[in-house]
């Protein structure tokens, strides 16, 4: 695994229907991952996600 460079990061999610925070897990090759939602269904936020997730694929598959 590389080195991380460690920085802090300070993100306003006052105003967020929803967010979703992927870290590093606690052993090597996990992650640790703490998701929300507030002000919209869990049902809508997942239909998001995977939006978000078929753009992230398609990204990935057009940059090999």
């Amino acid at each position: 695994m590389p080195e991380r460079n460690v920085t802090m990061t300070a993100v306003d999610g006052t105003d967020a229907l929803a967010a979703v925070i992927i870290r590093p897990g606690s052993t090597p090759g996990s992650v640790s991952i703490e998701a929300f939602a507030n002000g919209m269904s869990k049902a809508d936020a997942a239909y998001v996600l995977r939006h978000v997730a078929q753009q992230f694929e398609a990204e990935a598959a057009a940059e090999q």
